[in-house]
């Protein structure tokens, strides 16, 4: 995995960190997305005290694979985030829709207005 560059080896860390600044680069949104999802998986499984599970045991690899790939010093920013914009609510029955595989009802909700950065929604 490590490569010799002319400054000598290349490890994992130097790999996440700016080329001109050296601060180290925060993780992306999907990211993110996936340790929240992680993170509420094994809650759900916690709750119904099912961790002995292989389910249980494979979704806490996961997460702490991911918690170490963003680091512990992680301040909550992610990469290209701007407040700029508020984000479009997904409205419940296109969430709905989405978790029963309803494609056709998603794409008409989402090219009914062009305006609207709909494709990156968030649910309410």
């Amino acid at each position: 995995n490590n490569f010799l560059s002319k400054y000598g080896l290349i490890d994992e860390d130097t790999k996440r960190r700016c080329p001109i600044c050296r601060a180290r680069i925060p993780p992306s949104k999907e990211m993110v997305s996936q340790l929240a999802s992680y993170r509420a998986r094994k809650q759900k499984l916690e709750e119904e005290m099912d961790t002995s599970s292989d389910r249980y045991r494979h979704i806490s690899i996961l997460l702490q694979t991911l918690e170490n790939e963003i680091g512990q010093d992680w301040d909550g920013v992610t990469v290209l985030e701007d407040g700029s914009e508020p984000s479009v609510i997904m409205p419940d029955y296109i969430f709905k829709a989405a978790m029963l595989g309803n494609i056709k009802t998603i794409l008409k909700w989402i090219y009914a207005d062009q305006t609207e950065d709909r494709v990156n929604a968030i649910s309410s």
